[in-house]
C-alpha cells in the first residue's frame, strides 16, 4: 500500500510541476535515454535531460548513470534528433554564428565528470532560449570539450530532446 501511495504522490508532482512552470511562463523540455548508443561499450548508461527557459534565459541539466568512474566526457546540445548514424544529430547548436562571440557562449556545453559510482550531473545556464525546432538532442562525446574548437571526440550516446518545443 505504501508503494502505491508514493507512486501516486510522485505522479501528482510530475504533473503539477510542469503545469506550474507553464503558468509562470517557463518552457520545460525533457528527454530520457539514451535514445541511441553509438559505442556498445556504453550500452549501460542512462540519461535524463531537462531544460527550463524563462525570460530569455535557459538552464539545461544532464544526468547520467553507468559511466566509467572518474572520467570527464564532453556533452553538447546538437541541432538534430538522434539516429542510428552518429551524424544524424547534426552539429552543435549555436545560438549565434558571430565569430566575435566566444564559442562557449554560442553553444550549450554540458561536460560531465563521473563519480566513483559512474554517476555524473552537469548544468549550464545560457542567456538565450532555443528556438522551436532548432535543437533536438544532447550528445555525449568520448573526450572533454576542447574550449578552443568545441571538439570532444567520438559520439558515444545521444538523447533526443525537443528543445524550445
Amino acid at each position: 500500500m505504501y508503494r502505491k501511495r508514493a507512486g501516486l504522490a510522485a505522479a501528482a508532482v510530475l504533473v503539477a510541476v510542469p503545469a506550474a512552470a507553464m503558468a509562470a511562463g517557463v518552457a520545460v523540455d525533457h528527454g530520457h535515454g539514451p535514445t541511441v548508443v553509438h559505442d556498445t561499450t556504453y550500452e549501460q548508461i542512462r540519461t535524463q535531460v531537462h531544460a527550463w527557459s524563462s525570460d530569455g534565459t535557459t538552464r539545461v541539466r544532464l544526468m547520467v548513470t553507468g559511466l566509467p568512474a572518474g572520467r570527464t566526457f564532453g556533452a553538447h546540445v546538437h541541432t538534430g534528433t538522434c539516429g542510428a548514424d552518429p551524424l544524424a544529430s547534426g552539429g552543435h547548436y549555436q545560438h549565434s554564428t558571430d565569430p566575435s562571440v566566444p564559442l562557449a557562449e554560442r553553444e550549450a556545453w554540458l561536460d560531465v565528470t563521473s563519480d566513483a559510482n559512474g554517476r555524473g550531473v552537469a548544468t549550464t545556464t545560457v542567456p538565450w532560449a532555443f528556438a522551436p525546432g532548432s535543437a533536438g538532442s544532447v550528445v555525449i562525446h568520448a573526450q572533454p570539450t576542447n574550449t578552443t574548437t568545441g571538439a570532444a571526440g567520438a559520439r558515444l550516446a545521444c538523447t533526443s530532446v525537443e528543445f524550445g518545443g
